[in-house]
């Protein structure tokens, strides 16, 4: 039993760390906009639908002072205190989803908002590997071979769809022995699944006109690595390939210069030392994780900027409690003068 968490949940706790949430940088990160019923891939990748968006953006814009990627690297290069509640809003892949609902929602709202894009996807249009991944859990069988050598639970036949697919691809990003190509050559051969069955109906992504229309109308474009391979799996050649020639592909595109990046999976163990030197002599500025935390110093955390994942049809209730959660969790004692609540009772 996780007693953190119930006494979290029960004592009012939570209510009064949102009430009282320090001044910082909070990042939340989407990745796709809609209905996950819809979708024969991944339907754990579904963020919420439009009408929550609508709801999330509203209150954005009443607990923080939303501000746009752009905004942020001028306080880092300033060194410039955070002496507010800031939020940047981010959206990974570069799906389709993105510009037919998200986009222009954020236009009405007038809110600023980066999508990163992972530029093979456009370029070359497939089925990103997380997503195969779910079309082969749902359409067919996994051989118990595979199961027994990737030790994956023993329970497996009795898990819902959708943790069957959050369990592969744990284990398919954890384990760093195999390269993604010869991890999905093995998956496919355990369903029986030929390379090329698995295909789309259409493009899952944007296109470059639709990244052009949406740069043009006050959405930022980052880069999120050329094929969305997890970089601390790759050799340094590889990694800076993924890094140099994405930026230099949408710029080419954009005709905007590329400054901000946002890590693929974005774990902590999915980039290294090597990843953020690569990034820093590549021109970036600034890099996202999904270290679930908010930034107080820029300049410090600028290849290691946190966000909250939002995720599972998360509505404004689920975005205050992630927040406050993680508050909870980070702190021994929200009461501790050695924290960044040491101001509690003050009157913010």
């Amino acid at each position: 039993m996780d007693y953190k968490a119930d006494i979290f949940k029960y004592s009012g706790l939570g209510w009064l760390l949102w009430r009282f949430r320090p001044d910082g940088l909070y990042g939340f990160n989407y990745h796709r906009i809609g209905d996950p019923a819809d979708t024969q891939y991944d339907p754990n990748l579904f963020s919420c639908s439009a009408e929550q968006f609508e709801t999330h953006l509203k209150f954005y814009k009443q607990n923080f002072d939303v501000v746009s990627t752009k905004e942020l690297i001028a306080l880092m290069r300033n060194d410039t205190p955070i002496k507010e509640r800031l939020a940047v809003i981010t959206f990974d892949d570069g799906y389709h989803d993105n510009y037919q609902y998200a986009y222009p929602l954020l236009k009405a709202a007038n809110v600023p908002a980066t999508f990163f894009i992972a530029t093979d996807f456009i370029d070359n249009p497939s089925v990103p590997w997380w997503d195969e991944v779910a079309w082969l859990l749902k359409n067919t069988q996994v051989s118990s071979a595979l199961l027994n050598k990737w030790q994956l639970p023993i329970k497996w036949p009795e898990l819902p769809e959708t943790e069957k697919i959050r369990v592969m691809l744990r284990y398919i990003k954890q384990n760093h022995r195999v390269t993604m190509p010869d991890k999905l050559a093995m998956l496919r051969q355990a369903c029986g699944i030929d390379e090329n069955e698995v295909t789309m109906s259409q493009s899952l992504f944007m296109d470059w006109n639709m990244l052009r229309e949406v740069i043009a109308n006050g959405v930022s474009i980052g880069s999120q690595t050329c094929s969305h391979q997890i970089l601390s799996h790759l050799e340094e050649e590889q990694q800076e390939k993924e890094i140099i020639n994405s930026k230099l592909r949408l710029e080419e595109q954009l005709g905007s210069t590329i400054n901000t990046f946002a890590y693929p999976v974005g774990g902590e163990h999915t980039y290294n030392q090597t990843t953020m030197n690569l990034l820093r002599k590549s021109g970036y500025q600034l890099a996202f994780t999904f270290l679930h935390n908010y930034c107080t110093n820029l300049l410090e955390n600028r290849f290691e900027l946190p966000r909250f994942s939002v995720d599972n049809q998360c509505s404004v209730g689920d975005l205050k409690y992630n927040v406050s959660k993680n508050m909870f969790n980070h702190r021994l004692s929200p009461f501790s003068k050695d924290n960044h609540l040491s101001g509690l009772y003050q009157d913010k």
